[in-house]
This record gives structure tokens, sequence and C-alpha cells, in this order.
């Protein structure tokens, strides 16, 4: 069962930001539209970015989107026990919201898109600054997006934030370690071979 969020000062500064997020729904048939395309299609977007990198059949690029697709799974599973953990009901379930998507009644804490637009940023920070930066900027669009049509509160969001980006961090140090990089590239010498992905330079 949903619980929603104590009252607190907290939780009250949470519900006034949604207020002035929330608000400018509505105005703009064009920028309802474009928050409504990066909120509902974001883990489309990112997606494609992922096989755009692994199509530049560049080692580092396909490494690094390998690596991010696991940290983005690895963020959405975590987000499913949080979730589960400290469920909080949708804003639209407990106030009146300008509502501009469709969404099923389950736990809004934390924002799945925003967990996976920031599981993806960070590790592609690692690898390639501005792919990295290009993608934080996108995940911040998107976390703004959520609140805006009424799916998420803030702190939603930021939970969101703080939860892919220390997993991108924990899944790229990991892989970073010499058994597990060595077994990548083992990999990834085995693909090369089948002509499906990039050599590692490492064992030329």
């Amino acid at each position: 069962m949903l619980i929603s969020a104590p009252d607190s000062a907290a939780s009250a500064l949470d519900y006034s930001l949604f207020r002035a997020v929330n608000a400018l729904a509505g105005r703009s048939h064009a920028i309802d539209e474009i928050m409504i395309g990066v909120a509902k299609y974001s883990p489309v977007l990112l997606a494609i970015v992922l096989i755009g990198l692994w199509l530049t059949w560049d080692f580092r690029n396909q490494r690094g989107a390998l690596i991010a697709g696991v940290s983005a799974l690895i963020a959405l599973g975590i987000g499913q026990l949080v979730g589960f953990a400290f469920p909080r009901e949708r804003p639209y379930l407990a106030h009146k919201v300008v509502l501009l998507i469709a969404h099923a009644p389950d736990t809004s804490f934390p924002s799945d898109h925003t967990t996976l637009a920031f599981a993806i940023a960070i590790v592609a920070w690692k690898f390639s600054r501005p792919v990295g930066t290009a993608l934080m900027l996108f995940g911040v669009i998107v976390a703004f997006a959520r609140v805006f049509v009424g799916a998420h509160y803030p702190a939603d969001v930021l939970g969101g934030a703080v939860l892919g980006a220390i997993t991108g961090i924990g899944v790229w140090q990991v892989s970073s370690e010499p058994g597990l990089k060595r077994l990548i590239d083992v990999t990834f010498a085995t693909l090369a071979r089948w002509h499906l992905a990039a050599r590692p330079a490492a064992l030329d």
C-alpha cells in the first residue's frame, strides 16, 4: 500500500517546489509537448545514444556503452527495491495537479527515468567528457520534465539522480578492476572475431 510522505518542513518545501514547476504546465502547447516527449521517451533517446556509441566502432566508446547499460539496469533494480521499501503516492493522488501524462499509481520515489539518465550519464562522463556532460544536462531536463508533467515531486527526481550517479560511479569502478577489465577485453576480442565489436588495443 502506498503511503504519503509525512508532514515536515522538508516535505512542505518539496511540495512548494513541485507546485512552482507544475504550475508552468498548460501555459504553452509547444512547451507542454516538448516536456511530455522528454518525460515519456527519454529512455528511448538514451538507448539511441548507447547504440550510436556502439556504432562508432571505437573500443572505448563501445566499452563505455556496455558499462553504461549495465549501470542503468542495476540502478533501476535498486530503485525498485527502494520504492518497495519506501513507497510514496504520486502527486496527482495526493494533490490537485496539472497532469499531462497518464501514469500508473505506483510509487513515486525514486524516479526511474531520472535514475536511468544519471546512471548512464555518469558512466559516459568517465570515458567521454563531452558526451557525459551533454547527458548530464539531458538528465537535468528529464528530472525537470518529470515534475513539470505532474508525475513526480522534486525529491523523487533528486533521489533518482543520486541513485543513478552513485550506481554509475560504483559500476565504473568495479569494471576497472584488473580481473573484470581483462574479462571485458577478452569478451570484446571474441566479439571482434565475429565482427560484432571493436578489438581492444590492449590485446593487439
